[in-house]
């Protein structure tokens, strides 16, 4: 039985939102007993959930629930991220981002996407970005290799 005093938490589990799990404690108190009950106005179980929490409530929990766990997934892979070097956190940066660094300058020269992405990140540098060196930055966009693209961007922060 689903009263106000056992209910811990009601949400929608499918995107049909054809189903509810209802979590409730055990009368003891020690368990929490999910139960599905589908949404259905006939539905005995559903007529005593209904009793005690609306379709708009049910419909926000739903929401805040998903809000919660796409939050908790997203941290998740940021911290699986950062342990296996896949992402560098920029107010920490170590050791270990060096010698990445000097391998995809020095190392990997044809890869034209590492070469784009550099032209970007230099053109976000305040001093190359507001330069009034209109030559040098076209210099730096038609940089053919990423030395070429050092040596135009360190002129032009001069």
């Amino acid at each position: 039985m689903i009263t106000k005093e056992n209910i811990i938490s009601a949400y929608f589990i499918d995107d049909a939102r054809e189903n509810i799990e209802v979590l409730i404690r055990s009368e003891d108190g020690t368990k929490v007993i999910p139960t599905i009950i589908p949404f259905d106005e006939n539905n005995s179980l559903y007529k005593e959930l209904n009793a005690i929490v609306s379709v708009d409530k049910l419909h926000e929990d739903t929401y805040q629930k998903k809000q919660a766990e796409k939050k908790d997934f997203e941290e998740m892979v940021m911290r699986i991220a950062k342990k296996r070097g896949l992402v560098f956190d920029e107010l920490k940066l170590d050791t270990k981002f060096y010698p990445a660094v000097v391998k995809a300058l020095f190392e990997d020269e044809e890869n034209d996407d590492h070469l784009f992405a550099l032209k970007l990140a230099l053109f976000e540098v305040g001093k190359i970005r507001d330069s009034k060196n209109s030559e040098g930055k076209k210099k730096l966009r038609q940089a053919k290799n990423k030395i070429e693209v050092l040596k135009i961007a360190f002129d032009l922060m001069r």
